[in-house]
This record gives C-alpha cells, structure tokens and sequence, in this order.
C-alpha cells in the first residue's frame, strides 16, 4: 500500500477466471446480443477498471447507450441474462461504489455518459430536464445563456460528474441557498420481485403514450409538455429554513430516506432523466477570504453572518483548515495549473486517461501521475494572490463566502453582518476581498483540489491516505476530536461549512490498519451525533444502517443493481 491513497486493490484478474467458471450461455452470449443494441463500437469486453480513490475490479462489459430505449433495452437484456449491473455515471465516485468488485455473476457496467439530452424547460427556464449522462457543469453552461443557474455544484465540478449520479448520492453542497442534489421528478427503472424491469415515471410530463421515445426525440420542452397539477417537488424542500434552525440534527447525510425511491439510491436503481429547479443568477457577487485565530470564531460567523437568516444566505460558505491549505499548496499546485491551461470542460478527458493508465497490469502505473505531480509543484507557482498566501499562512482556519445580490439588498444585508463582526474582533479576523473574476477563480480552484492534492502528497511522501465525509449536528460547534494512537501525521480538514458537513483527508503512517483506523473514527462521529458517510456514498466503504438496506432491498428485490454497496451481514443472502 506503500504510496497509495486507496485502501484495498480489488483482485479483477483472479475474478475474471471465477466468473468464467460460473457463465452461462446466456452470459456468454450478452455482449453480441448488447452489440446489436448500441453498436459494436460501444461495448468493450474484459475491462479492469480503477476507482479515483478506492477500488479496482473487472467487469464482463462495459456498455455505452445512447438513447434511453437502448438503456432500456440493455437493461432487459442484463436481466435475462441474470448479471449484476453497475450504472457508471463519470466514474468521479470515491468510496468505491462506481467501479467493478467480486461478485456472485458476472458484472456489466452500464455507463450513461452518452446519455448527454440537457433541455431547459420553456422560455424562462426555471426548470431543467436531464438524462442521466449530463454532467452538471455542462448543465451550468448551458444554462448561463438563460440567465439561470444550475441546481448543483460539487467540489469535483472540474470532472463534470452526472446529474444521475448527484441524485443517487444527495451530493452538492458548496451552494447552500440550493440544497443538496434531490427531485421527486424522475424517470428511472427498477427491479421488481419477479427480476421483471418496472418503468417508474414521476416527472411530470403531460400524458405521452411513450415517454421514453418523446424523450429521445425531444429537442426542446416548453410549459405546455408539463402537467401543471404536478406539485412534486424538483429541489429539497425549504432547505434555508432547515438549514439556519440549528438544531441538533443533521442537515443532510447518504442514510436518509426522504424522497423518490431514486434520490440516494446508490444504484440501487437506474436513472435515466430528472427534471431540477434552476436558481437566478445573481446581479452581483463579492468572494471574501476571512481567516481566524480560532475555530470558535469561525464558528461564531457562520452563526452570525451566513446564517443569521433563511432568507439571505450566501452562495457558499466554505470552511478549510490550515493544514489543508497547506496540503493544496505542497500538492495541488500542478492540478490548478492543468485546469488554468486546458480549461474545465476539458479536464474529465484528461482525468479518465489517468485512470485508464492506472488500471494498466504494470508496476507503479498508479502511482507514477501523482509521483510526477508531487515533484513538479515546488517548480510551479503559488495558485493564490500573494496577499492572500500570506494571510493564509498566518491564520489557522479559513473561510470562503461569496454573497451575491438577486435585487432584495442580499449582498448589503450579508456585508454589513461581516463588517460588524470584524470590528468587534480587530486582529483576530482577516479578510482579503476578491478583486475580479480572476481571483474569485482563482480561490474556487484551490477549494477544489483539496481530494486531489491529498492523493498527490500521500503518494509523494509513500504514506497511506484515508478519505471520510460525515455530517455533524447543525448545532455542533467545534472540531471533532481524532481517536487517539491512529497516526495520523497530517490532518487536512475542510468542511460545507453552512450544512456542517466535514471533509477529512488523512495522512497516516504505513504501520497502521486504514480500516481500523476508519472504525475508530466512524465510533467517534456516531457518539456525537453525526452521520458518516455524509454525500460520498456507502460505496464499499460503509456499512448501510439496516433502513436503509431495507429500502434498497425493496426496490431491488433480486440484487440486481449494483450489488456489493453498503454491505450489510443483516441482510445476509440480499448483498
């Protein structure tokens, strides 16, 4: 494990000799029979695939759709054939739930990523429908024209992961006014007690004898394709209020069960089209970067400043410790540069040719990329304005707030809470105001390589990693602390810090168990109250509670979908 962030190599050659073993000729005969669907150019037999963070496993074939009655009839094909079926959205998953593992059958990945349709609803376009494949910062252009904004926006927006698969974790919380990834408007299959495939359909379309074919025909959707008695909701329903009541609960997390069958499904179910609420753009935005002497301070702005109301939030409100800042800087430096030369819609490729190079059977392929990264960054400039690097280095905690102004005096009503809290703490606070949009960039990128500069350092230095999100009580009000004797030797936290939501990236020795490790602290969070995993997902990773491996065994009866996730010995026969 030397040198590696994942925790486990999943053994694919010795599960393509076991699955061989076992096929049927129905299995033997699936990948012609799926070539005469989507083309032969779009499946690929015996494929080893690895996972951004975690897992590495093969799959019989990996198939592209690229209309939704091919999916369909993929799908149908999958069943009758009796193999486990992975949906794949952009493979950005890190706990392990979107690649290939052992299983009882051979294993089909079925990726959406031709699945591509995005069409803005009617003129004003306060809604947006999307097929699986769509990647939501595609959404995000495609919406700009219209002056709307898209419904999510994750910190690994630079790979373009799916919408499908934001609904299936609750994902997105760097845009808190927003809420999480959710809708209650869906399209997606399920798998009945019968292994008989079950169209469920709640998007609110107007009646269509054939609402997969009107979709896969549609170029555009306007309000007279709607049903207007539809009242189901196509966003978390009143998250400000839930947000800024800072109670003791948590404010979103992977195990709840609320909603459509589809949201946090995990794969459980296949999603082939969601319709979302889009937001305004803002008339006007300011990013401030506010450092503080403590955690308390910190704290006491976000009560005070970012959710003093429902009603005015901020765009964001993130939070990062001092030691992920450094983190970013000793080994984010060359992924920020890579996204400044190539441009954002550019890098998923370049992403997926990485991974693709690491599942090569070749030794150190996984590691060479992030060994090359660690030893370019000294040689690449600073990725933050000097003024503030400095501050940076001389605060030990941080926040990122961009208040935006949608015509109801927001931005004033935010920058008059901050200002009055930086003169009643002269010293203590320090903030440094984004002078253009440059800047403003120049701060998101850096957010948004902590995940990969902690791999790049691990990797460097040959230590373990371990990656963990958990949601922590709205009304918690400090660090948690780290088990102790876990050697942990660098402690990268950064937080969704208006939903409570943390994210650890740890450095630790190589004489520790990282399962143990994992144990301990999920013991921790557990005590306090929170909730892990958070929006990554169970994956491989995490034992599911029993509701909800209740719930999946209920909307997938036969294990049909993604089999593996949220193992549970509960359940014992079902996963």
């Amino acid at each position: 494990m030397d040198g590696q962030l994942r925790e486990r190599q999943l053994p694919g050659a010795g599960f393509r000799v076991c699955c061989e073993e076992m096929i049927t000729p129905k299995q033997q005969a699936l990948p012609n029979e799926l070539r005469g669907i989507v083309g032969k150019q779009h499946v690929v037999e015996n494929v080893t695939e690895t996972g951004t963070m975690v897992g590495k496993g093969h799959a019989m074939v990996v198939v592209r759709p690229g209309t939704l009655q091919e999916t369909m009839k993929v799908l149908e094909a999958c069943l009758n054939a009796e193999v486990a079926i992975l949906p794949q959205g952009a493979k950005t998953g890190i706990t392990g739930g979107s690649v290939p593992r052992p299983c009882d059958r051979p294993m089909v990945v079925i990726s959406t990523q031709r699945l591509q349709k995005i069409l803005p609803i009617g003129d004003e376009a306060k809604q947006v429908l999307c097929f699986a494949g769509a990647g939501i910062f595609s959404v995000q252009e495609t919406l700009k024209p219209l002056n709307r904004d898209s419904h999510s926006v994750l910190g690994s927006i630079f790979l373009n992961p799916s919408v499908a698969a934001g609904v299936a974790f609750g994902s997105g919380g760097t845009q808190i006014h927003k809420g999480p990834a959710f809708t209650n408007r869906a399209l997606y299959c399920r798998v009945d007690a019968n292994g008989q495939l079950k169209l469920v359909n709640t998007l609110g379309l107007n009646a269509h004898e054939d609402v997969v074919a009107f979709l896969d025909n549609a170029q555009a959707l306007s309000s007279k394709d709607m049903d207007a008695k539809c009242t189901r909701a196509a966003s978390w329903p009143k998250y400000p209020q839930h947000l800024t009541k800072l109670d003791g609960q948590v404010s979103r997390y992977n195990a709840d069960l609320t909603g459509e069958d589809c949201n946090r499904s995990e794969g459980k179910v296949f999603i082939l089209a969601t319709i979302h609420d889009t937001f305004p753009m803002p008339q006007e935005s300011k990013m401030v970067w506010v450092s503080c002497k403590d955690f308390a301070t910190a704290n006491h702005i976000k009560q005070k400043v970012a959710l003093a109301s429902p009603n005015c939030l901020p765009k964001q409100f993130e939070y990062m410790g001092r030691e992920q800042f450094d983190c970013v800087d000793q080994g984010g430096r060359g992924i920020i540069k890579l996204i400044e030369m190539v441009g954002m819609s550019n890098l998923g490729t370049l992403w997926n040719f990485k991974l693709k190079f690491e599942s090569l059977p070749l030794p150190f392929v996984n590691i060479i990329a992030d060994k090359l990264l660690w030893y370019l960054n000294s040689a690449i400039p600073e990725s933050l304005p000097k003024p503030l690097m400095e501050q940076g280095r001389k605060f030990d905690h941080h926040l990122i707030m961009e208040m935006t102004e949608f015509g109801n005096g927001e931005l004033k009503q935010l920058d008059e809470r901050l200002q009055r809290q930086l003169a009643l703490n002269p010293g203590d606070i320090s903030c440094y105001v984004c002078q253009d949009a440059f800047e403003k960039s120049r701060v998101m990128l850096f957010r948004f390589a902590v995940q990969p500069s902690i791999q790049t350092i691990t990797v460097g230095k040959g230590r373990q990693g371990l990656i963990i999100d958990y949601a922590m009580p709205k009304n918690f009000d400090r660090i948690l602390e780290m088990p102790k004797d876990c050697d942990i030797e660098m402690r990268c936290l950064c937080s969704h810090f208006g939903c409570n939501v943390f994210h650890e990236s740890l450095m630790l020795s190589n004489d520790v168990d990282v399962k143990e490790v994992k144990k301990r602290i999920k013991q921790v969070i557990d005590e306090a109250g929170g909730k892990l995993p958070a929006e990554h997902g169970h994956g491989t990773e995490y034992e599911a509670p029993c509701s909800t491996q209740e719930r999946w065994k209920r909307i997938d009866p036969t294990n049909s979908m993604n089999p593996g996730v949220g193992h549970s010995s509960s359940l014992k026969g079902y996963l």
